[in-house]
């Protein structure tokens, strides 16, 4: 799992993922796919992960949760951290 270092960024997943209504679990799990198989380094990949989830219409609460529980496993840091 990652670790968190930009909570303005992570609050903004968590806002985003708040405001979107559940309509397809598979689409949801493509989402749960994707972000589990990306590295967070700087915002262009957030952004790309908020443009997927805003594309979306998503249905089920619970499958909502997890997708809270994944955001709010994830930690944004900088290249030049990892570097």
């Amino acid at each position: 799992s990652l670790t968190l270092v930009d909570a303005e960024s992570l609050n903004d997943v968590l806002a985003l993922a708040e405001s979107e209504r559940l309509v397809l679990v598979d689409s949801l799990n493509d989402v749960l796919v994707l972000v589990e198989s990306l590295t967070l380094v700087d915002v262009d990949p957030l952004n790309d992960v908020l443009a997927l989830v805003e594309s979306l219409t998503l249905v089920d609460a619970d499958s909502l949760n997890d997708v809270l529980a994944l955001a709010e496993s994830l930690t944004l840091v900088d290249v030049d951290s990892l570097n």
